[in-house]
């Protein structure tokens, strides 16, 4: 079935969706830990309206960016038991953070109950069109031969390229070290100027310079073809099987939260993924939207958070 029909089918088979047994007693603010723009950001604005609407309050996004969205994520985990609050949280301060920041002041499964995962959108490994790799098998054969450590540009500490890049780095075998700039932006134009042979990027932040020449892109990480690139190959289908490496994203709202209300902002939200426009504009990044069970969204952020521990223990 897929994400589209699922959605459809958990909304239909809903009864009473916009009237759940729990009501909002005032507006709920919708905290985004990262700066209005971003991937994180528009999620949160686009659900903020269809759920407001379904709760019969309304949902208003709060930015509150700092520490690589540790800041706003601990301002949600501290709030226990407000249901009038809710994050929308991301690979980095749910999976990555726990294991890199011995002082972050919360712990994901402790603190926080997840409501659904909304989206995952895939990365894709790409050098500066003047490159002379065509393909996968040409570049790691490159970075294996370069006999030093080989520096690689990520957006800062614990994002999703930082991993995808480590453990692209420990699956081909080559020595090397990333190079943290603050943002994605910085990062991109390193390699387009030639200072790096490679990134692993986010697909919708690089599609217009792969467009535009600027860019070759040799590999995508997700397990299947991204429908914005057909043609380009999956990780696993040149020689690293089992490679899958993206950013997720999802909705949380603090521990401590009354079930009936985690399942009424369930409720709303999954509805809300399966509005036709939300739906549209959430494939556009890369991904459909998802929407799955708050836990099956706890067992998802547990297995990323083993995984990437075992990425990082491997690059020590």
């Amino acid at each position: 079935m897929t994400p589209r029909r699922a959605l459809l089918g958990a909304a239909l088979a809903t009864p009473g969706l916009a009237r759940a047994q729990w009501a909002p007693a005032r507006p709920i603010r919708l905290v985004v830990p990262f700066a209005p723009g971003g991937i994180l950001d528009q999620l949160g604005r686009m659900l903020a309206e269809p759920m407001g609407r379904r709760l019969g309050q309304p949902v208003i996004v709060e930015n509150r960016a700092g520490a690589g969205g540790n800041v706003g994520t601990a301002l949600v985990a501290r709030a226990r038991g407000d249901a009038h609050l809710m994050l929308v949280g991301s690979t980095g301060p749910l999976a990555v953070s726990p294991i890199t920041e011995p002082q972050l002041g919360y712990d994901p499964l402790v603190d926080l109950s997840p409501i659904t995962l909304l989206n995952a959108t895939p990365l894709v490994l790409v050098v500066r069109a003047a490159s002379p790799h065509r393909d996968l098998a040409g570049l790691v054969a490159a970075l294996k031969a370069e006999g030093r450590e080989v520096m690689y540009p990520t957006p800062g500490v614990g994002s999703p390229q930082l991993l995808a890049q480590e453990a692209f780095r420990q699956a081909a075998g080559f020595p090397g070290q990333p190079v943290h700039y603050q943002g994605s932006a910085p990062a991109v134009l390193a390699v387009i100027a030639g200072e790096f042979a490679f990134t692993i990027e986010n697909l919708v932040l690089v599609r217009p310079q792969i467009e535009a020449g600027l860019l070759r892109a040799l590999a995508v990480t997700s397990a299947e073809r991204a429908p914005m690139l057909p043609a380009l190959p999956t990780m696993a289908e040149q020689g690293f099987p089992g490679f899958t490496a993206g950013g997720w994203y999802g909705l949380l709202s603090p521990a401590g939260v009354a079930e009936e209300v985690v399942m009424a902002l369930h409720r709303a939200a999954t509805a809300a993924l399966a509005e036709p426009d939300v739906t549209r504009r959430i494939s556009d990044m890369g991904g459909p939207p998802i929407g799955n069970s708050p836990t099956e969204f706890r067992a998802h952020i547990r297995a990323e958070t083993e995984r990437w521990r075992g990425v990082m223990a491997g690059g020590r």
